[in-house]
């Protein structure tokens, strides 16, 4: 069997097993015209479609959202059961036109949909006419063809929806933080083709008048998730929230825009494919044994992970996402159509790691539409990333140790500190220090992992002890290592002194007050989440699952958690009812589905998304970013400039390589999934520096672990408007790490002609911890 052949084999045993629990419905299209036995006269006339599954089910979808869902009564052939419990006979006088339904209060009149055999177009019922009186147009019934589609905007309309998390407690959900659904196509040159959900958030300005040009973000990943955050990112733009109003969204196939999550995938390879008692066990371990056969000598070692990649490309594509529509231009575009939906002509542009990739972008195909851009943490496009990341870490540890020799009592403790962390790493390479009184020690990889763990020090103290570290390992002392990463070894914050008088007494009660109110104001939110009805039906899925047979459990959850990809199926209501259907006995979906009927359309989308928390839960490889979104975007964008060869010559070439051995690993990672991850390269033009003169301030941290300065910096190129400003002691993200950059970004965006004062970094500079007695 071809390799082709069989990943087409295994993704849809895949489908029918883990996801596609519908895949034996058989669904047609049709028109229901539908006669009211309460109002004599009423008749209506409505797109539908028409399922019959196994175990005598019948679904009706209505377009307008109505639906029906119908068991069979078994021995009364033609009489079933709605989800009202009243009984429905169905008639089949329209012969092979049709079928009738006869319900208590109406009957529906079904006539299925003919369609040309070479034509995907079919002749539709005219809503006034009648089942008697309907006639096709000649020609259109000669030759198979409708009348085309009434050409569509490929921007639609906005709509508001109650915010998929809780909001910060200082915050109103609909009120001072608003948040909707901006629906844009999948494909562009397609705008009536398959669309994409953009969920976006708006903190409104707190200014009466506030400026007409807001903050625009732009969240990193790709694929991360800027909504999943709502509860803490006010307080990240509370300063440009002074004049103007600041809005986030997830990108498309982030987290709430349509979430191209691989997690279902690898959870129905966990729980399925590697389970002792699967039927599906040798299927996959032979599927393993010739996918690794066919992949070249040096990646035949990661042929389990990518397999399990390949699966989760190909179900993707067969629930019908374009993986290559999920790419930096089509972000561009959506973001621009967004701040046009909304009414606003031009924007203040704030992008953060991929944002700035993002950020550029647009600074390059819509420059008539930006005011202002902030860059933070920077990868520019002329940056061929994979070739450079295994110097991340040692361009971290360099610039702490250039920041210990300018200071000058670090450089009298620690001198000569770039060679003697050269020399140490070299001997933890090849025999690691004992921690005393345990049986563990310290490696060159754990001491890697300590420098990249000053990336995300949001406190900012441990770059401060890596010289003394550094002196400390040298003599076989890991008594500063073992305290810092620990924890143990910093202060705990003295206890706030109680102030001295009436007024200044009176002042702290109301701090206390007021943080005690926000700590109810978020319970409350949190517990009102907790309370959607969205909610409640997954918990109640979930407790009707743990009552089934211990063996039957990983299958159903696994069905469940998979929900959201089946094959060529959207995430609405109907597969929802055929779902639970399909995966439950019939004593146990009844009050499941019943309750799915209850729902409103908002609710019905959050389900979806409140599964995509639970599988997350289970599996975190999508807990940062959807790694469907992360891979299409990286494997478009990102990898296919880079070499393998020269990452390698770049890694052999480090002065620390201890410290890029793992970042070299990921990036052979990163380049054998592209080979492997249904996409194609973006066009080579989307590689080169952006030219522009827009007013541009770039962010950069000096301990930044991701995007590194040696990285950040080259953002400059290019722009002839732009200033850099460096930040000390911080690691990924200035926005996130410093009030003092949040203030030098909105004194820009206030007035991106001037540079703003910077002043305030000079407090910042790491304070290097010093020897307890005398210098080395």
């Amino acid at each position: 069997m071809k390799l082709q052949n069989l990943l087409l084999a295994v993704t849809t045993a895949i489908a029918s097993f883990g996801f596609s629990v519908a895949a034996k419905a058989e669904t047609v299209e049709a028109n229901c015209v539908i006669y009211s036995k309460v109002e004599i006269g009423k008749v209506d006339t409505v797109p539908c479609t028409f399922s019959q599954l196994r175990q005598g089910i019948v679904t009706i979808q209505l377009s307008n959202g109505k639906y029906y869902f119908l068991q069979s009564l078994g021995k009364r052939p033609g009489s079933y059961l709605d989800q009202k419990s009243r009984v429905v006979y169905r008639q089949d006088a329209l012969g092979s036109k049709g079928q009738i339904y006869q319900f208590p209060d109406e009957s529906i009149y079904l006539y299925w949909i003919t369609r040309a055999s070479t034509q995907s177009q079919s002749i539709r019922l005219n809503p006034s006419q009648t089942p008697s009186t309907q006639t096709a147009n000649p020609v259109q019934a000669a030759s198979g063809f409708a009348a085309p589609p009434s050409p569509q905007s490929s921007l639609d309309r906005t709509t508001q929806i109650p915010c998929p998390v809780a909001v910060a407690p200082e915050e109103i959900d609909g009120k001072t933080t608003s948040c909707g659904i901006l629906t844009v196509p999948e494909n562009y040159s397609q705008p009536n083709g398959r669309k994409v959900e953009i969920t976006y958030t708006i903190f409104k300005s707190k200014s009466l008048s506030p400026q007409p040009d807001p903050l625009l973000v732009l969240h990193g990943g790709p694929g991360s998730s800027d909504i999943m955050a709502l509860g803490v990112f006010p307080q990240f733009y509370e300063p440009q929230r002074q004049t103007r109003d600041v809005i986030l969204f997830d990108q498309r196939g982030s987290r709430f825009s349509g979430d191209l999550a691989c997690s279902p995938t690898f959870v129905a390879l966990d729980t399925l494919a590697k389970d002792s008692n699967s039927e599906w066990r040798n299927r996959y371990a032979e599927f393993t044994k010739k996918f690794a056969a066919s992949l070249k000598k040096d990646e035949s070692n990661l042929a389990e992970i990518l397999s399990y990649y390949k699966v989760c490309s190909e179900l993707l594509k067969a629930h019908g996402f374009d993986l290559n529509q999920y790419n930096t231009a089509n972000n561009a575009t959506d973001a621009i159509d967004l701040a046009t939906a909304l009414g606003y002509q031009k924007v203040n542009l704030y992008g953060i790691s991929y944002g700035t990739y993002l950020a550029l972008r647009i600074m390059r195909d819509y420059p008539q539409r930006l005011r202002s851009v902030v860059l933070d943490s920077t990868i520019p496009p002329q940056v061929k990333k994979y070739e450079v990341v295994p110097r991340d870490l040692e361009v971290v540890m360099l610039n702490l140790i250039e920041d210990c020799q300018k200071d000058t009592a670090c450089n009298a403790a620690y001198p000569n500190l770039k060679a003697r962390t050269i020399a140490l790493l070299k001997t933890l390479a090849k025999k690691p220090i004992a921690i005393a009184g345990t049986d563990k020690a310290v490696s060159v990889t754990d001491f890697a992992a300590l420098v990249e763990s000053v990336n995300i020090d949001l406190d900012a103290r441990k770059a401060a002890y890596i010289p003394l570290i550094v002196s400390e390992l040298e003599r076989g002392i890991t008594t500063t290592y073992t305290g810092v990463v620990s924890g143990k070894i910093f202060p705990t914050p003295a206890t706030k002194p109680i102030p001295i008088g009436r007024s200044q007494e009176l002042l702290a009660k109301a701090d206390e007050l007021r943080e005690q109110a926000r700590k109810l104001l978020s319970e409350t939110a949190n517990l009102a989440q907790a309370n959607r009805p969205s909610q409640k039906w997954v918990q109640q899925v979930l407790t009707t699952i743990e009552t089934l047979p211990g063996k039957e459990r990983p299958k159903v959850k696994a069905n469940f958690y998979g929900v959201g990809f089946q094959t060529q199926k959207p995430r609405d209501r109907s597969v929802l009812i055929t779902s639970i259907a399909e995966i439950f006995p019939e004593n146990k979906r009844q009050p499941l589905i019943q309750a799915l009927q209850t729902m409103s359309e908002t609710e019905i989308r959050h389900v979806y998304e409140s599964i995509g928390a639970i599988f997350r839960s289970v599996l975190k490889i999508d807990a940062i970013e959807a790694e469907g979104v992360f891979r299409s975007f990286d494997c478009q964008d990102l990898v296919p400039p880079s070499n393998k060869d020269r990452t390698l010559a770049t890694f052999e070439a480090l002065e620390m390589p201890g410290l890029g051995l793992n970042r070299a690993i990921a990036a052979r990672q990163a380049y054998a999934i592209c080979q492997i991850w249904s996409v194609k390269p973006a066009p080579k033009r989307d590689r080169e520096i952006v030219k522009s003169n827009i007013p541009t301030l770039i962010l950069q941290d000096r301990y930044d672990a991701q995007t590194p300065t040696t990285v950040g910096k080259q953002a400059l190129a290019g722009l002839t408007n732009g200033t850099l400003i460096e930040f000390p002691n911080f690691g990924h993200g200035a926005l996130v790490f410093s009030q003092c950059a949040r203030d030098v970004g909105a004194a820009f965006v206030m007035n991106p002609t001037s540079s703003p004062n910077a002043a305030c970094r000079e407090a910042l500079k790491t304070k290097f911890v010093l020897p307890p007695t005398s210098p080395n």
